[in-house]
């Protein structure tokens, strides 16, 4: 029998945290909430977690840096942000700096809760079943996917799990067109009936650009193809 996953939730609105709380519970999940944000770090760091919900808005804590320190203690970590459709830097960075995926306040509890249940799993599975060893793209860049870490043009190289994830999925298909969706499905574990917003994929895809190519604004490895998919050369 598969145990409970476990959340920490950090968010400062009373009325959105208890109804995070209640239907989060009402999914057997086992849930611990805060509106301190220095208490949910603490509590994120701890590794008792599957899932870290942030939200981002809180005006006393940089998202990002409390991204990337849980991250750094434990890269397989599922993170959550929650913030502001209006918060487009905040959304970029707390990707950057190791969110998983994000939602926009409002949203629909019911929705996030199978967003967060599905990625959980997927993240799981790809846990025990990672293949990858290494990635060798463009003669000169090596990746180290048990790692998270790499040699290229620009250095040392280092990756979030979903990067590497990403990376994965298109290197088992290079050469081909990836839809964004289809990145949601694999990679996100997302089912394909829910219509969830792609910025996340394409965040991802950014922030790989920047770590693989010569010239981002110009990418011959990592490159889109229309606006919806993207395609590995290698």
């Amino acid at each position: 029998m598969e145990k409970n996953f476990k959340i920490i939730i950090v968010e400062h609105e009373e009325r959105v945290r208890q109804g995070l709380i209640a239907v989060f519970e009402h999914h057997h999940f086992d849930v611990e909430a805060t509106d301190n944000a220095a208490t949910g770090y603490e509590k994120a760091c701890s590794g008792e977690f599957d899932l870290l919900l942030l939200d981002a808005r809180m005006s006393e804590t940089n998202a990002a840096e409390i991204f990337a320190g849980v991250r750094s203690l434990h890269p397989e970590q599922v993170i959550f942000m929650l913030t502001a459709d209006s918060d487009n830097q905040v959304l970029i960075d707390g990707l950057s700096h190791g969110a998983d995926d994000y939602t926009s306040v409002p949203f629909a509890y019911s929705d996030l809760v199978q967003r967060a249940k599905a990625l959980l799993r997927r993240t799981r599975l790809q846990n025990k079943n990672q293949t990858t060893k290494a990635i060798k793209l463009g003669g000169n860049i090596e990746i180290d996917c048990l790692n998270l870490s790499g040699k290229g043009t620009q250095g040392e190289l280092e990756f979030t799990p979903r990067e590497i994830r990403v990376l994965e999925y298109l290197y088992e298909n290079k050469g081909k067109t990836v839809e964004t969706y289809e990145l949601l499905h694999q990679v996100w574990g997302y089912p394909r009936y829910l219509k969830t917003e792609t910025r996340a994929v394409d965040i991802h895809i950014g922030k790989l650009q920047k770590k693989l190519e010569i010239d981002p604004e110009n990418p011959q490895i990592l490159q889109p193809v229309g606006d919806e998919a993207y395609q590995l050369s290698v």
